[in-house]
């Protein structure tokens, strides 16, 4: 089992399969200042809605429809990503569970959620590698995401080896009072010396002044924009940049 993200109740793991991931980027536009090959979007709210995504994925030039499905809750995501596939857009899935379930409900959850997504899936988030390995091969498998414990808990994951069938690193590079977009150096450099390519699997501006979490720096759209710049300057590593529509701290 591998572990990734833990929030709240919420325990979330990644994983995605590696050959896709070369030709990928080759088919990626470029973005504008962007170093990383890769882009995603995650217009959430429109997704669960089963509305029209493609607005909100040219807008920010997204090439990688990134979606969460929540457990316990009807699947419209599936009609969002078979669309987004049928557009051409690669689909980067999320799988999320209650932290307080067993390991055997987790891989039966998985057994059961998985195939309604696995053929649209580029990459998925993952708790049963070896599930996921099987019923979606195709898929590139990303390990981390690990909000709200940050980099030093992400460490301590490879303390006792590189987890397996990890074939990428993901983070939530928001801007934080500590840590997030602007330890993406370090932690991309860290990254590469495991061989891994990072993946900014979750980020927006904090563009509200009405925003309630303490923990994230109120930026205007152009000094979001100049850090994530800077960043991505100093992360050759970094192989994927996100923008998630998140209209509680203002992102567009």
């Amino acid at each position: 089992m591998t572990l990734t993200r833990k929030h709240g109740n919420i325990l979330t793991l990644l994983l995605a399969a590696a050959a896709a991931l070369a030709a990928a980027a080759s088919c990626m536009a470029l973005a504008p200042s962007a170093h990383a090959r890769l882009i995603a979007g995650d217009d959430q709210f429109t997704c669960q809605a089963g509305g029209q995504i493609t607005p909100f994925m040219r807008a920010h030039q997204a090439t990688v429809l990134r979606t969460i499905v929540p457990y316990g809750q009807p699947s419209s995501e599936v009609a969002c990503a078979r669309t987004a596939a049928a557009e051409g857009y690669r689909v980067y899935v999320t799988l999320q569970y209650s932290n307080a379930w067993s390991t055997a409900n987790v891989a039966s959850y998985f057994r059961s959620t998985l195939p309604k997504y696995a053929r649209y899936a580029w990459a998925v988030w993952n708790a049963v590698e070896p599930i996921i390995a099987g019923q979606a091969p195709h898929a590139i498998r990303v390990y981390g995401e690990v909000s709200p414990f940050g980099f030093a808990f992400l460490q301590t994951s490879f303390s006792t080896g590189r987890p397996a069938g990890a074939q990428a690193i993901a983070f939530h590079c928001y801007n934080t009072t500590r840590g997030g977009l602007r330890a993406v150096p370090q932690v991309a450099a860290w990254a590469a010396r495991w061989r891994l390519p990072l993946w900014c699997s979750e980020m927006s501006g904090a563009l509200s002044h009405t925003q309630v979490h303490p923990w994230l720096v109120h930026d205007s759209q152009a000094s979001w924009n100049a850090l994530l710049s800077s960043v991505e300057r100093r992360s050759p590593n970094l192989q994927m940049v996100s923008y998630y529509r998140w209209p509680a701290i203002g992102a567009l």
